[in-house]
């Protein structure tokens, strides 16, 4: 059976390994206020230096929305092509826990005190614009077009760009500051690579 096609009937599953990546990932479920950050405003406020402070700023500017452009590729590209039920399955529960995610990053920031105004910064910088307008570019209207997306978002953006931001962040941990960071870190870095295994075996 093609991926782009519905099957009538819930079983037999034609690919049970997509049931079994929803599964992983409802077992792994979180949310933001889990994770205590009492101890990150302290840090943020004393511990930080300047120039600590700014790398934090320049991660978070694009890191939430890099999330975002994530969860619409799920919810609004995918969700239109693939249609066996274990496989939108893996997809929704993929998609939900980037709207954690999100809500995990915004958490942060709003109890450090960064200002909501600083979600839309992004925009004011090139390099973060950019590629911001560079993943509105691919679609999902060809089967081949549906191979870079998968690619793209998949491979580079849960994987590579993503990836890059994590080593940075759970450094500061390493040295006793902003742990509950490092923590919705530690467990976004567990759901992106779920994630990226996921949408790897469905490229393949």
């Amino acid at each position: 059976m093609s991926l782009l096609e519905a099957r009538k009937q819930y079983k037999p599953f034609e690919y049970p390994w997509a049931y079994e990546f929803w599964k992983r990932q409802q077992q792994i479920h979180w949310m933001p206020e889990e994770v205590p950050l009492g101890e990150d405003c302290r840090d943020w406020a004393q511990k930080l230096t300047e120039q600590e402070r700014n790398l934090l700023t320049q991660i978070f500017r694009f890191f939430t929305q890099a999330d975002v452009e994530v969860q619409d590729c799920y919810h609004e590209k995918y969700g239109r092509v693939f249609k066996p039920t274990e496989i939108k399955m893996m997809l929704a529960a993929f998609s939900n826990m980037e709207t954690v995610h999100i809500a995990a990053y915004s958490h942060l920031l709003d109890t450090i005190g960064m200002p909501e105004s600083e979600y839309g910064m992004f925009l004011e910088y090139s390099e973060m614009k950019d590629k911001h307008d560079y993943l509105q570019r691919f679609t999902v209207d060809t089967d081949e077009d549906i191979a870079r997306t998968l690619a793209m978002f998949g491979g580079f953006t849960e994987g590579l760009q993503l990836f890059a931001s994590f080593a940075m962040l759970m450094n500061f941990p390493r040295f006793n500051k902003m742990k509950g960071m490092g923590q919705i870190g530690s467990w976004s870095v567990r759901d992106e690579s779920l994630h990226c295994e996921g949408i790897i075996k469905l490229f393949h």
